[in-house]
This record gives C-alpha cells, structure tokens and sequence, in this order.
C-alpha cells in the first residue's frame, strides 16, 4: 500500500491542478453566452472528474489512517484539511456552474422577449398596412360608386330631355297641322289679356273708392 506521504502528495497536486481549472471556469460565470462552447463543456467535465478522483485520494488518505492506529494527530489534522479543501472546491464548483447556468437562462429569456417584441412590432406593422391598405380600398369604392351614379344621373336628364323636346316637336307640329289652331290659341291670349286689363281696372277703382270715402 502507497505511503501517507505519497498519497497527500497526489492530493496537493490535484488540488493545484483544481485550482487552476476553477479559476479558468470561473470566467465563464463572467462572460456566459447563450450556449455553453465546447471550451466550457469541456472545462466543466474535467472538474467533474478531477473532483471524482480527489474524493478517492482523500479516501485512500483516510484508509491508511485507519489501518495504522499509531498515526500521528498532524497527519490526521493533515487528512481534515484535505477533506475541507475537497469541499470547498465541490462548493465552488457548483456555485459557479449554478451561476452560469442562471446568467444563460437569464440571457435567453432576454433574447426570447426581444424576438416575441419583434415578432408584435412587425405583426402590428403588417395589421395596420392592411387596414390602411383596406381603407383605401373602400375610399376608391365609394367615389367609384358617387361617379358612376352621377353618369346615371346625368344620362337620365339627357334622356328625359331628349324625350321632353321630342314631345315639344311633336306638339308643335300637331299645332301646326291642325287648321285655324293658332288664330283659336292668339284669340284666347287676347281675350286672357283682355280679361285681365277689366280685373285690374277694377281693383283700381276699387281701391280709388276705399281710398277717398274712407
């Protein structure tokens, strides 16, 4: 069986070595990216293994111990310290893996707000172009539909026109054919003429009575 001092010597080397990767990984608590890169998985496996194998070192630091009942109080004191150094490295470990993980869940639940904002921005963009887009369109529909009833209107009055002149003609020509029709129609405006000079003559003289017996 390996000697105490050979196995403590294993111990501090490894934890050196732990030292050395804890300092690496820690800057990834530092500057977390989305994705964890192979450097980090790598990173984060070789800790994982590396604490592994110094749990066994500290075992077997602790088995020789126990087989040698006459071990010294500075070697066990030695062992104490192994284990809380063990410890502190499995502690820290964890933190920092813990801090990552917060720090890149954090990062893409900024990320995925941002898409859903950009996603709404672009949709409401697009609602509102069609809604504009639709307006319009029913802009141009109505004064299509003002314009094409004003023709409407306007080739009815043509219509009616050329029917009222159509019927003018007629009449004037049925006028003209009848004999003796206009002499009747001027002797009727004669005596309508006439008619109304006696009415208003009479008014007159009416109005001259009131005036002087008043």
């Amino acid at each position: 069986m390996a000697s105490f001092v050979t196995v403590r010597g294993q111990a501090i080397s490894l934890e050196s070595q732990t030292e050395s990767l804890l300092s690496k990984f820690s800057q990834y608590a530092q500057t977390t990216s989305s994705e964890p890169t192979s450097q980090e998985r790598n990173l984060d496996s070789k800790l994982d293994s590396l604490l592994t194998q110094r749990q066994e070192v500290v075992d077997s630091l602790s088995n020789i111990c126990n087989e040698n009942p006459s071990i010294s109080a500075s070697k066990l004191s030695q062992l104490q310290r192994h284990r809380e150094i063990l410890q502190e490295h499995w502690q820290h470990f964890r933190n920092l893996r813990s801090s990552i993980q917060q720090e890149r869940n954090r990062l893409n639940l900024l990320f995925s707000v941002k898409k859903d904002i950009a996603q709404q921005s672009e949709q409401d963009q697009d609602k509102y172009i069609q809604d504009e887009a639709r307006r319009i369109d029913e802009s141009h529909n109505v004064v299509d539909s003002l314009v094409s009833q004003a023709w409407d209107t306007r080739d009815q009055f043509s219509s009616q026109r050329t029917v009222l002149q159509t019927a003018n003609n007629r009449m004037m020509q049925t006028l003209q054919r009848v004999p003796g029709i206009n002499q009747v129609i001027a002797k009727i405006n004669t005596r309508r003429k006439k008619n109304a000079v006696i009415l208003a003559s009479l008014i007159t003289l009416c109005i001259l009575f009131l005036f002087f017996t008043w």
